[in-house]
């Protein structure tokens, strides 16, 4: 099983890269159709995002997490793995919100 910790931690992190990268994209965009022409990219990424976070659930990995009843350090680390994710999908997700007008 440690090999297959590091191997998702090495997915995740490699996600995590993949996430700040089209954010720092999305927002260097200037214009509205330049972040268009990004969307198709961003909504991949949220939905691999999405996609590993579902299978890092309980019973998710290929039952990876029952499997680390004994160790609550290595549960621990994916949990927090998985809770930065979200942070990262949800800020994207925010980010790609009209900005909201003065008022």
């Amino acid at each position: 099983m440690p090999g297959k910790a590091r191997t998702d931690t090495a997915r995740m992190n490699s996600q995590m890269m993949a996430m700040q990268d089209m954010h720092d994209k999305m927002m260097a965009a200037k214009t509205p159709a330049e972040r268009d022409a990004l969307t198709a990219e961003h909504m991949k990424i949220m939905q691999d995002s999405m996609t590993m976070m579902n299978g890092m659930s309980p019973g998710g990995m290929g039952g990876g997490m029952a499997g680390m009843k004994g160790d609550m350090a290595a549960r621990h680390q994916t949990m927090e793995a998985r809770m930065e994710m979200m942070q990262a999908t949800m800020q994207m997700m925010m980010d790609r919100l009209p900005a909201a007008p003065a008022k």
